[in-house]
């Protein structure tokens, strides 16, 4: 299970080399921004708003069993405000169906109780 702290998730039980595709949306008319780094070196970063899991971005990164994935969560309430840290995380997963594998985090930034303001999923393939 990740580890959660504040508004940041520690992850480290993605099996070393493989592609993991990151995917990050949104339900919430503040602008969210999610920014996952490994050994502070920023690997992607997605901000934007909208409603009905709207998409804000997607990459691919290679998994180092090594090192550390560490996702940020924030939020501002208006243009060109400070960012601030979402309230709360929470995490499911890796669930393993077949070879292919997920992990969720989802975050909530106070102005309900919803857990979907950002969220992000970590996807990947194992070998059988």
């Amino acid at each position: 299970m990740p580890q959660l702290n504040g508004n940041t998730c520690e992850i480290d039980e993605l099996p070393d080399g493989v592609t993991v595709t990151i995917r990050a949306t949104t339900n919430s008319r503040h602008t969210q921004k999610i920014t996952v780094t490994r050994n502070d070196e920023v690997l992607c970063a997605f901000a934007g708003s909208g409603e009905r899991n709207a998409m804000t971005g997607q990459s691919t990164i290679v998994s180092n069993a090594r090192a550390k994935l560490r996702a940020t969560f924030e939020y501002q309430t208006d243009i060109n405000a400070e960012w601030q840290k979402s309230r709360q995380l929470k995490a499911g997963g890796p669930y393993t169906i077949g070879n292919y594998n997920i992990l969720v985090i989802v975050a909530e930034n106070g102005d309900d109780s919803d857990y979907n303001d950002s969220i992000i999923e970590l996807s990947w393939n194992t070998s059988r």
